[in-house]
């Protein structure tokens, strides 16, 4: 878990034009300090333990919301739901578990990739799909 001050979330909304609330503040400090590339549901799920009164809806609009706006990014790694990451993370690929489902950070070096200069890119999904170090030890002790 990743240590995110809210003052500089805060900052972070208003700079995007987005205004602050409290259950928008919540959301975007759950996706920057996790690991977990939690999908909206998993948000909800997590974050109405403590806010009964948190809708789903609010927590899906938001995502989608900060997704626009480059304060987190969409990843469509997985066909059944839209997984997030923080966009102040540094530019790393994703590798999903088709064995355990998890989803990992992948460091990758990126200077090598360009676009042509027509386009301006603001979001660049780059994923793998196999089995984790875990699953792979499993799968080879499989009769």
């Amino acid at each position: 878990m990743r240590d995110v001050s809210k003052t500089s979330l805060l900052k972070t909304l208003t700079g995007a034009g987005i205004r602050p609330s409290a259950q928008r503040l919540e959301i975007l400090e759950y996706i920057s300090s996790h690991e977990t590339h939690p999908t909206a549901e998993d948000i909800y799920r997590h974050l109405v333990q403590t806010n009964p009164t948190l809708s789903r809806t609010t927590v899906f609009n938001s995502v989608k919301l900060m997704a626009q706006k480059g304060l987190v990014n969409d990843i469509n790694i997985s066909p059944d739901s839209t997984r997030y990451d923080s966009a102040d993370f540094p530019p790393h690929a994703h590798f999903m578990c088709r064995e355990c489902g998890r989803i990992y950070d992948v460091s990758i070096d990126l200077t090598s990739l360009h676009l042509p200069s027509e386009f301006i890119c603001d979001n660049v999904n780059i994923f793998f799909k196999g089995l984790c170090p875990e699953c792979a030890v499993k799968a080879k002790k499989a009769p």
